[in-house]
């Protein structure tokens, strides 16, 4: 069996736009676990069986719409808080790329515009604020792959 390749979970970066032109992209710090998921809905619609109309339908889907979601969560660092805050606060969608980075085997990137859905903060005594935001795409999402 061919080993394959793998990347560290610190290579899936989250990266927020300042909307100026050209736009500059920045990481903030503090996320120790970051993610992104695509989702469908889609329409069930029951095909009946010309042949035979008391067989039992099978069900087809068709997609309707797409949607991207990206979540993180860590530390809540000082040097990020405006950045979040910003973002949440604005109401308004922003720019946003996630990237995983494979190292020689180039990177792959999602961009598009994205409004801040989540962005809780809550402490424990004995430990560390942290933080959790979510990001709900608002449009197309485009992948890109760097080689």
């Amino acid at each position: 069996m061919a080993k394959p390749t793998t990347a560290s979970a610190a290579k899936l970066t989250i990266w927020l736009g300042d909307g100026n032109s050209p736009e500059s992209f920045v990481s903030p710090c503090g996320l120790t676990t970051r993610g992104i998921n695509f989702t469908a809905s889609a329409n069930d619609v029951n095909v009946p069986d010309c042949d035979d109309p008391d067989a039992p339908a099978w069900v087809e889907r068709v997609v309707q719409s797409l949607s991207a979601g990206v979540t993180g969560s860590g530390i809540l660092a000082y040097e990020a808080i405006d950045e979040w805050e910003d973002f949440y606060f604005g109401g308004l969608a922003k720019n946003c790329r996630v990237i995983i980075d494979w190292g020689s085997g180039g990177l792959r990137r999602y961009d598009g515009a994205f409004l801040c859905t989540t962005y809780n903060v809550t402490g424990e005594l004995g430990n560390k604020i942290q933080v959790e935001i979510a990001l709900s795409s608002d449009g197309q999402i485009t992948p890109v792959i760097v080689t």
